[in-house]
């Protein structure tokens, strides 16, 4: 399968990756043009953002909302810097990917990856959807004045909403439509780093879970040939039953080599990921409590903690998966009827069965799991954060 990339299981990451730069198989030139004009998109943002946070140092509400802002850019930076360190290693991972699809005979094996790919890319849509739908309704906000203005005037005119706290030191009354269509030039970019590094992510995942799948056919079916006994008859049977629990060997090995490959990759990146997670969702908490007064305003933070919220659920329900599906091999090596099989046989199904009793985990520096375990350690953390911010108020 030649051009793997360009079917639908992985075009729609692929084409998000390439508007930004890092689909590493673009010309050399071609990512430098798009990064540089990435970076500086975002760092346009970041610095009349960072200016009104010092300038309204006084002010604890403008500065909790200006740093919320920030949090977000330094999310997207996290993640784009993230991949253009570790180009090579995002290679490795793409290769690895094409060879598995070209090295599969049996079509129940490309069915079975074929499911999992087809999983992987409606995650991918489907988070995609979410996050850039709330993002609409983030823009629509700045538009709620206007409406208001026709259905429920009032004797002078309701002031005008920014996407976020800005200071560019020139009139924004007058300048308002060329500051509004920055912000939202910025926030899709901002925001695009954000979505497809996690979808690629998300691909990568069930890639994995795909290959785990197929060595889980491959267990379960090994007790399914006639010639498995007791004790094999014959020294033909018995290399053809070790022939067959090699395979299962390699295909095991090659795939905990891709999801420690995905680890290496990933790993730092999650940690900031996580920690920058956490503490927005905080930010955002907040700061709808103090725009309570203010419905729009209100409505629009809540839509981005949902964000937030959803985003890292997402990072650590695709890792919890992977545990899951790892535990599943082990499962199926009992299935295996592994005890009618000749003592010289079990010897081999020992290492399948050792590596699979370690779990295969992703994590964030090594600190937190990715897990639903540890997203609700991470929530009751955010809570407990909350409670206190909000106290010191």
């Amino acid at each position: 399968m030649e051009n793997i990339f360009d079917s639908s299981y992985y075009s729609f990451t692929k084409r998000g990756l390439q508007c930004i730069g890092q689909w590493p198989f673009q010309s050399s030139k071609e990512k430098r043009i798009l990064r540089c004009l990435t970076i500086f998109i975002i760092t346009s943002i970041l610095i009349p953002t960072i200016t009104k946070c010092i300038t309204s140092i006084d002010d604890i509400d403008v500065v909790t909302e200006v740093l919320f802002i920030i949090g977000l850019i330094a999310l997207a930076f996290t993640k784009f810097f993230n991949w253009t360190i570790l180009e090579d290693i995002m290679i490795q991972l793409l290769l690895t990917i094409k060879r598995d699809w070209q090295s599969l005979i049996d079509q129940r094996d490309i069915e079975l990856l074929q499911q999992h790919s087809e999983r992987g890319r409606k995650l991918s849509v489907a988070f995609a959807t979410f996050i850039y739908g709330n993002l609409l309704l983030y823009f629509c906000t700045p538009a709620i004045p206007k409406i208001l203005d026709i259905f429920y005037p009032l004797n002078e005119t309701r002031p005008r909403l920014f996407l976020s706290q800005t200071e560019y030191f020139i009139d924004h009354e007058k300048y308002y439509t060329y500051i509004l269509f920055h912000a939202y030039i910025s926030s899709i970019i901002n925001t695009a780093c954000i979505v497809f590094f996690e979808n690629f992510f998300a691909i990568c995942v069930c890639h994995a879970c795909g290959k785990f799948e197929i060595l889980k056919a491959h267990l379960e079916s090994l007790h399914l040939d006639g010639t498995i006994l007791i004790e094999e008859t014959s020294l033909a049977d018995f290399y053809f039953i070790k022939n067959r629990i090699r395979i299962c060997s390699d295909l095991q090995t090659q795939t905990l080599e891709f999801v420690d490959c995905l680890e290496s990759s990933y790993c730092v990146a999650l940690l900031f990921t996580v920690g920058i997670n956490i503490g927005l969702i905080v930010v955002a908490g907040t700061v709808a409590m103090i725009k309570n007064s203010e419905p729009s305003e209100s409505i629009r933070m809540v839509c981005i903690t949902a964000d937030l919220i959803i985003h890292l659920f997402y990072s650590s329900w695709l890792g919890h998966a992977l545990i899951v599906q790892n535990e599943r091999v082990l499962d199926a090596v009992y299935q295996s009827e592994w005890y009618r099989f000749s003592s010289r046989s079990q010897l081999m199904l020992l290492s399948i069965m050792m590596r699979s009793l370690k779990p295969c985990q992703l994590t964030a520096g090594k600190l937190y799991i990715m897990s639903m375990q540890g997203f609700g350690a991470a929530m009751r953390t955010v809570m407990s954060f909350f409670t206190l911010f909000n106290s010191m108020r």
